[in-house]
């Protein structure tokens, strides 16, 4: 059995997605239903808290990364928080952290709602597959 939850929450500026457990390809499917609509609409900015995930797979990486690429983009984007050091690593190496924003945590999200620098954490850990 996968644990993971996805809870959706307005909380100005963004639009609060948060998420725990393990993302993968088995639950991979339930964050893009509960994604899809916020993307449909316009000046939407999601910010993706991933503090709370324990395990991130190709599969997860590749619907986080969809969705911030893909945020309206007339005064909308897509964010991240809360990376542990090792998913920060590998969007880093993937060149990930500059197509969209990565904040250390939630606070700093909502306290700079613009652009913080994303590459100032690397790890030696560097799987496709990885706990975080």
């Amino acid at each position: 059995m996968h644990d993971f939850e996805v809870s959706v929450a307005q909380s100005p500026p963004f639009t609060l997605v948060t998420l725990s457990g393990e993302l993968d390809v088995i639950t991979v499917p339930e964050l893009r239903e509960r994604v899809a609509p916020l993307l449909a609409r316009p000046a939407t900015r999601i910010l993706f808290d991933v503090e709370k995930l324990r395990f991130i797979d190709s599969a997860g990486m590749r619907v986080l990364i969809d969705a911030c690429v893909r945020t309206p983009p007339k005064d909308g984007d897509g964010a991240l928080c809360g990376m542990s050091p090792q998913m920060r690593h590998l969007f880093s190496l993937l060149g990930l952290t500059s197509r969209f924003t990565v904040y250390p945590t939630r606070a700093d999200a909502f306290s700079h709602p613009v652009a913080v620098p994303s590459d100032t954490a690397h790890t030696d850990t560097a799987h496709t597959d990885t706990a975080v």
